[in-house]
């Protein structure tokens, strides 16, 4: 999900990417049991240098207002007093950093490992279902979503890691394979937090090491600077990114398997998450509350859906099967 919406670190040079903050001694751990198998060049995130692509002027294709702030604020109050109520609410990104590691074997950590795996092929559906909407709305060119696309179909394995701890990561090098660590595995309960993050991480994977969806990145950060008013730059455009994608995919995921559970619960699960007390940062990522400003901005439907009470399942078009 990066620090910012989960703990996903993302390792961007030809090698390693992640998109979840580690706190300092696991940085160093990470480190420690990484660098010898890479180069000093293949780690380190990208400061993705110009590839020679012209500026595009981001394009608004909002189908409701935006959210003004006050909303925004509202709207993660309801996020986070549904994550207090709900049995499958998931674990703040704060409290699983202070957790101690967990063995492979722990019961939290196997049904994590399952959820995973079970939900992994849905999640690529919804993923590229989500790129190709916001890839049209930002007209980025059909190229690009294609190669992202095979990357994505291509991403098989689910791989627990005791040393990742609350992170979830994806090593270039081994595209087809997204690492969980294991207090991130026990901490997201539910399949709607789950698929959120497997999204996140699919974006990464899709991006490559060609930097396919580098302009769409740039675009929506863009975007969401000029909504929040955050400082959105270097790799926080692509963190915001994944997050936005993985809270399309959560929703997608709601809408087309409605269940007794009320709408917003369920949709408050793609970001809770990120209801954190130490709301921290890096430069590499916005802080989890500032996250969630961001996905509201940019998806004010999410939010005003959040905060619908009476929320109800639109009717599909007709009934869709994975």
């Amino acid at each position: 999900m990066r620090p910012s919406a989960s703990s996903c670190i993302r390792f961007a040079s030809p090698a390693f990417r992640s998109s979840f903050r580690l706190p300092p001694s696991a940085f160093i751990l990470a480190l420690v049991l990484v660098l010898p198998a890479l180069s000093s060049s293949a780690f380190a995130q990208r400061v993705r240098p110009g590839r020679g692509d012209a500026p595009e002027a981001a394009r608004s294709h909002e189908t409701t207002p935006p959210v003004e702030p006050e909303m925004g604020e509202r709207a993660m109050a309801a996020v986070c007093s549904e994550r207090e109520a709900d049995p499958q609410g998931s674990t703040p990104i704060d409290e699983m950093q202070a957790r101690p590691s967990l063995p492979m074997n722990h019961t939290d950590v196997v049904a994590g490992v399952r959820r995973a795996e079970r939900l992994l092929p849905i999640a690529r559906v919804l993923t590229i279902e989500a790129l190709r909407q916001i890839a049209d709305e930002y007209e980025i060119a059909p190229a690009r979503v294609r190669a992202a696309t095979v990357r994505i179909r291509a991403v098989r394995n689910i791989e627990p890691d005791m040393e990742l701890r609350d992170n979830a990561a994806v090593v270039l090098n081994d595209p087809h394979t997204i690492s969980f660590g294991t207090i991130f595995l026990a901490g997201l309960r539910s399949d709607e937090g789950m698929v959120s993050v497997l999204a996140h991480e699919l974006i990464h994977i899709a991006d490559g090491k060609t930097d396919s969806l580098r302009p769409l990145f740039r675009l929506i950060g863009r975007r969401a600077a000029s909504l929040t008013g955050l400082s959105i730059y270097g790799h926080r455009p692509e963190e915001l990114t994944s997050d936005l994608v993985g809270a399309m995919a959560s929703r997608a995921l709601v809408t087309r398997t409605p269940n007794a559970e009320s709408l917003p619960r369920r949709l408050a699960r793609s970001v809770e998450h990120n209801c954190v007390e130490e709301d921290d940062t890096d430069e590499d990522h916005l802080s989890p509350r500032n996250t969630m400003r961001a996905v509201f901005a940019l998806d004010p439907a999410l939010a005003r859906d959040i905060m619908n009470r009476d929320g109800f399942y639109p009717p599909l078009e007709k009934p869709r099967s994975f």
